[in-house]
């Protein structure tokens, strides 16, 4: 006979199908252990179907991200590419200040994702600030190779995916050194994917600013983050020919902050 305390115990040793007793040729020390395995082989059993449980759940969670992640960049590549306000400078006669015409630079960032991420044409990178000192401000500093007639600031941003790295208070200041700058236009940035277009003729009856340094200061963040993401940044300037076009319709128009998917 195989001994109760063997490994695998014989079949008998279970409840028989038609009685929920135990067999009377069963020593109490043999129920007794009979019971001990049961309860460990069912106890085994169950930790296997909670492992099971726990990871199609983990999978199931995954897959959901996975989901929203994809969700949330289709978002905003669609929105940085309908809404980009290239189209519209172009029909007024902006033009982009272009990456050789200036130095950009910021106030500080995390390693690889510095001031060359503004500028790459990809809604999916960002430049992420850095700084410890949370009394100061995060800036991109522009300064240009010589006196440029700026009209515009575009900034791309994601609240969703950057939640409260998303800037919220944002404003540009002007000058002809980075001591003598001064505030051009202050703006709240909503809390949407998209592109945030700050109109710095408004704040001067239609005339562009003659700068030689353009300071965007992030004043805060949404949700009072320490740090901040912005993804893109655009400037445009006046081609000259349309100063002197007075008929130009165009010349004096609102600030326009509201172009994004909220």
């Amino acid at each position: 006979m195989d001994s109760p305390l063997s490994s695998s115990p014989p079949s008998s040793y279970f409840l028989n199908a038609q009685s929920p007793t135990l067999s009377a040729e069963f020593s109490h020390s043999q129920r007794a252990h009979l019971f001990s395995y049961d309860e460990e082989r069912y106890v085994d059993s169950n930790d296997n179907q909670d492992d099971n449980e726990e990871d199609d759940d983990n999978s199931n969670q995954e897959s959901d991200l996975n989901v929203e992640d994809a969700a949330r960049e289709q978002a905003a590549l669609t929105a940085y590419r309908t809404m980009h306000p290239e189209k519209e400078q172009r029909e007024i006669g902006g033009r982009e200040i272009d990456n050789h015409e200036a130095i950009w630079s910021v106030s500080s960032f995390r390693p690889h994702w510095g001031a060359d991420k503004l500028r790459d044409n990809n809604p999916f990178s960002y430049w992420q600030s850095d700084s410890s000192d949370t009394k100061k401000h995060h800036t991109i500093d522009i300064a240009f190779h010589q006196a440029t007639l700026v009209s515009q600031v575009s900034l791309f941003i994601d609240f969703f995916q950057d939640e409260t790295y998303t800037p919220k208070t944002v404003m540009v200041r002007g000058g002809n050194t980075y001591r003598d700058l001064q505030e051009i236009t202050t703006v709240e940035c909503p809390e949407f994917v998209g592109w945030v277009n700050i109109d710095l003729l408004s704040a001067t009856d239609g005339i562009p600013f003659r700068v030689f340094k353009l300071q965007i200061a992030i004043l805060n963040t949404h949700l009072n983050g320490k740090d901040t993401h912005v993804r893109q940044v655009k400037v445009y300037s006046l081609i000259p020919s349309y100063l002197q076009d007075t008929s130009n319709p165009n010349r004096k128009r609102k600030p326009n902050l509201g172009i994004g998917l909220r």
